[in-house]
């Protein structure tokens, strides 16, 4: 390990324990989900289940950061608005050749959330009577009881922001290849910000046909530092995963089949499906059917319990990627879509230096 190598070391590790010293902690489990839910189409479409599908997208090393052994030689651009436009997310993905041996994976992400109120100081706290003053029972209760209601004058909006970026490359441990994914969080709420880094880790194991993958993510911790001086660390979670190919040898036609758990002890809710004491697992399901290797047919359910599909058309030069994923069920929060284009670099330069020369 080189000089400059062992000092980016020592100042990250410096400002980590200043962080903690002046900083106060608190564990949580939010602040990464842009990770888990911005995406792109092929990878939406299959319930994000390929943490061990070698998927041929760069947002695929996002899942799992051993995916970045082909030489992806393409710009990805992805773009999903949900709610009516309230959120809307974008991904910038491509690969840079560090060397023969070494490839890296870069993605990177945002996602933005208008017009959310603000009803702190709108609420009029008048109790169950409606006269200022009575203390009856309800007034200056801080909760919107029967008769009370909010002062539109005084309703205010904010927006919520963040820009991430990852990026993956693969390390050689006792002659097997882990893919490490480093992620780094600009998370912007009103007024307020935060920055954060995470670390995940990744591999995969063939045993006959079927591929088997293990990702450690927010390993050890993943943290967000906020502009007041508040750490959120979030704890490590555990993704494992298979992905059995198909192919008919009389037909150019290849199926994938996919199927992913997440594991966690902190993350339950009203989503959750398999849970044993405090350890909760969630499971999520992809079907890809490829013809002619240029039509893909997709299929899924995430982690959410969200049905998806999509499709995928495949050229030399050029790729177009479409999911549909529905609302939860009963949410009533409406279904949305998100599409991804794959251009190829080559034709990207041409048409850059031919618009410049004009």
């Amino acid at each position: 390990m080189n000089l400059k190598t062992n000092l980016s070391y020592k100042i990250i590790l410096i400002v980590f324990l200043i962080s903690i010293q002046y900083g106060r902690g608190y564990w949580v489990n939010y602040g990464w989900e842009i990770f888990d839910y911005v995406t792109s189409a092929h990878v939406a479409s299959l319930g994000n289940a390929t943490v061990a599908y070698p998927i041929e997208t760069v947002a695929g090393s996002i899942i799992n950061p051993f995916f970045n052994l082909k030489n992806r030689k393409k710009i990805e651009l992805s773009h999903q608005s949900r709610y009516a436009g309230l959120v809307s997310s974008d991904i910038l993905g491509g690969q840079v050749l560090v060397n023969q041996r070494t490839a890296l994976n870069f993605n990177v992400l945002y996602e933005g959330v208008g017009s959310i109120p603000d009803t702190r100081d709108a609420l009029i706290d008048w109790g169950l009577d409606g006269v200022l003053g009575t203390n009856d029972v309800g007034e200056n209760n801080g909760i919107l009881d029967e008769g009370e209601r909010l002062d539109k004058s005084k309703i205010n909006y904010f927006s919520q922001r963040q820009l991430a970026f990852h990026s993956s490359f693969l390390r050689s441990i006792n002659n097997r290849n882990i893919g490490v994914g480093i992620k780094f969080l600009h998370y912007r709420l009103d007024e307020n910000y935060a920055l954060g880094f995470g670390l995940d880790l990744g591999t995969i194991v063939k045993i006959g046909a079927i591929d088997y993958a293990i990702v450690l993510r927010n390993f050890p911790s993943s943290g967000l530092i906020w502009d007041q001086g508040t750490i959120e660390g979030t704890s490590p979670s555990f993704s494992f995963g298979a992905h059995l190919p198909y192919s008919l040898k009389k037909y150019p036609v290849k199926s994938h089949i996919l199927i992913s758990f997440d594991m966690n002890t902190d993350n339950r809710d009203l989503d959750t499906q398999i849970n044993f004491g405090r350890l909760n697992l969630e499971p999520s399901f992809g079907f890809e059917l490829k013809i002619i290797e240029r039509i893909c047919i997709r299929l899924g359910k995430s982690k959410l319990n969200v049905l998806t599909g999509g499709l995928g058309l495949n050229w030399k030069m050029f790729n177009l990627d479409y999911a549909f994923l529905a609302s939860n069920f009963g949410s009533e929060l409406g279904n949305h879509h998100l599409f991804t284009v794959s251009i190829s670099k080559d034709i990207l330069m041409k048409y850059l230096k031919k618009n410049k020369l004009k």
